[in-house]
């Protein structure tokens, strides 16, 4: 398991790999590149790919030779609760790092669930209320955007998922 507070930075040749967007590395892969700026820990970048993905995705990075690590790791404080990200210093309470916040989320998530789908929704709001963090709540969201496709639209589901996602991060 990698250190939460390991900092990484893009190599040369990230720089150019972003630069140059040669498609050799998938969405993902150049998401957390990119986000990999010297300054953001790995417990920042985990808001920015799925639930248990950020780990493989920087070890393969790394062995691509597109960053490394600096020599340092960045002192965190505790997090709110599990599966929340720390709230650095001067930065906003927000979903991904404030309980009251990721309450408001989650209601706001089950209360557009049950708008759109009526009576077919009591599962899925039971479901998203249980969630305690927002890793289990982005991981939630996932198969509701799939249903509300179903059910709705892929118009309404790619909305769904835009708003929602953003506000965990």
């Amino acid at each position: 398991m990698m250190n939460p507070g390991t900092i990484f930075f893009k190599t040369e040749l990230g720089k150019a790999e972003v630069a140059q967007r040669s498609g050799q590395i998938s969405p993902a892969l150049r998401r957390i590149l990119i986000m990999a700026d010297g300054k953001r820990a790995v417990n920042e970048l985990q808001a920015h790919a799925r639930a248990g993905e950020v780990f493989p995705i920087l070890r393969e990075l790394q062995g691509l030779g597109l960053i490394d690590t600096l020599d340092e790791t960045a002192v965190l404080p505790a997090p709110a609760a599990s599966g929340f990200v720390v709230l650095s210093s001067g930065e906003e309470a927000r979903p991904a790092n404030d309980l009251e916040e990721f309450a408001k989320v989650r209601q706001a998530a089950s209360s557009f669930v049950e708008q759109k789908l009526g009576l077919a929704s009591v599962p899925i709001c039971v479901a998203i209320d249980r969630c305690r963090n927002p890793a289990e709540l982005r991981k939630m969201l996932r198969g509701v955007e799939i249903f509300v496709s179903d059910n709705l639209s892929a118009e309404a589901a790619q909305q769904f998922a835009r708003h929602f996602g953003r506000l965990l991060v």
